[in-house]
């Protein structure tokens, strides 16, 4: 198992992103009856740091098209994404002034 997330629309909203992450074995794992999945990668969650590192891009989906991230689990709020194509090289934090914590 591996930490992998995707974002997905839903089909009641096909423009929404949400931000859905887990430990599956392939990011296809991850999608639920979701219409569209827009890119995705793997993920470094540091709870002490409480920052959430994105990176690479899904075998399955490619990589992540971050103007599709508009909601974000409630559980994750208070941290700070940063994303990088490469694990290892320093991130760029994500802006999410206009995320819907669910």
């Amino acid at each position: 198992m591996h930490p992998k997330f995707i974002l997905v629309s839903e089909p009641q909203s096909p423009l929404t992103g949400s931000f859905v992450y887990g430990m599956v074995f392939q990011h296809k794992d991850l999608v639920k009856g979701y219409v569209k999945v827009h890119g995705g990668g793997w993920y470094n969650k540091d709870d002490a740091a409480k920052t959430m590192t994105l990176y690479g891009s899904s075998g399955d989906y490619g990589a992540p098209k971050f103007s599709f991230l508009n909601r974000i689990p409630s559980e994750l709020k208070g941290y700070k994404f940063f994303y990088t194509p490469i694990w290892g090289l320093p991130g760029n934090e994500l802006d999410l002034t206009d995320v819907e914590w669910i």
